[in-house]
């Protein structure tokens, strides 16, 4: 006889929000850089995070992206790639 998982445990939570726990990990470690390292930097990384993310909300299913599908497809994409593209602009910006 097999033995059931809970889906209550916090392994199982860390399963179905896989793509949002990576994220988290990944602006971690954006954050860090741009303590440490240099703002500018961090936030080219928070735009590309931010631009992998809209590709992943585009080609995954509801199911596997977990609580990053929030809306519609289309505006969580939107809102995602508009994002990404003003935070990548802004981080050109001299002085920042």
């Amino acid at each position: 006889m097999t033995e059931q998982r809970s889906p209550h445990t916090l392994g199982a939570a860390l399963r179905r929000q896989a793509v949002l726990t990576l994220a988290l990990l990944a602006l971690a470690v954006i954050v860090a850089v741009g303590v440490l390292v240099s703002a500018p930097l961090a936030a080219r990384g928070a735009a590309a995070l931010l631009g992998v993310l809209a590709v992943l909300r585009v080609v995954l299913p509801v199911r596997s992206i977990g609580a990053l599908a929030v809306r519609s497809r289309g505006l969580d994409v939107a809102v995602m790639a508009v994002l990404a593209i003003g935070l990548a602009v802004l981080s050109t910006s001299p002085n920042l």
